[in-house]
């Protein structure tokens, strides 16, 4: 996350927070100088990472254009899976693709096994990496595409409750809690390109 993308919030007079880039001298609620906070200044959470750092991971992003800029709720994702180097393995229309970096800088990354289970992870993503099924012929948009191939990595692994029947399953459980979040940020960082503040 750089100074761009940054988002502050903090609390001076009452219980509403102020959103900003950059610190206000002035409150816009009470109008006084601010001198202490009721909510000292943080930086909200930034949700998208670069899949390189984020090991032993599910990451999606979506399918054209980046989250933050021009991601609509209704536009598709594409879903990989990161091993213990930080190496996206995903599956389309081509094919496996193995580590495409530039393509998933910006991204939801989601972690789920301890790192007792990094063994097994890169293991079970091996083993698929095997499977002749991932070949470019057989890909399907509807049937087999790539949830298909991280519903089938989930499943082998055998983590916890992390298996799952079938793409609505996956993304209620997994993904729509983290892109709630993701479009949140996104409405806030478009409402500070235009004001100053965002009061809530």
């Amino acid at each position: 996350m750089d100074s761009d993308t940054r988002i502050l919030c903090f609390r001076h007079c009452c219980s509403k927070s102020i959103f900003c880039k950059n610190i206000l001298d002035v409150c816009p609620l009470c109008k006084l100088l601010i001198v202490n906070f009721e909510v000292e200044p943080f930086v909200i959470p930034y949700p998208y990472a670069n899949a390189m750092h984020e090991p032993n991971a599910v990451v999606v992003r979506p399918s054209r254009g980046d989250f933050l800029t021009n991601y609509d709720i209704a536009h598709d994702l594409h879903i990989g899976i990161s091993n213990s180097q930080g190496i996206v393995f995903e599956y389309d229309k081509e094919g496996l693709i193995i580590n495409d970096c530039s393509r998933w800088t910006s991204c939801i990354a989601i972690s789920i096994i301890p790192s007792s289970w990094d063994n097994h992870w890169n293991e079970t993503l091996k083993a698929m990496l095997k499977d002749s099924k991932w070949r470019s012929e057989n890909y399907n948009e509807l049937s087999m595409n790539c949830y298909n191939f991280v519903i089938e990595f989930m499943n082998k692994l055998k983590y916890m409750d992390m298996d799952f029947v079938d793409k609505e399953t996956m993304c209620d459980k997994l993904i729509l809690p983290r892109i709630r979040d993701a479009v949140r940020y996104n409405s806030l960082f478009i409402k500070l390109k235009a004001h100053e503040f965002f009061i809530s």
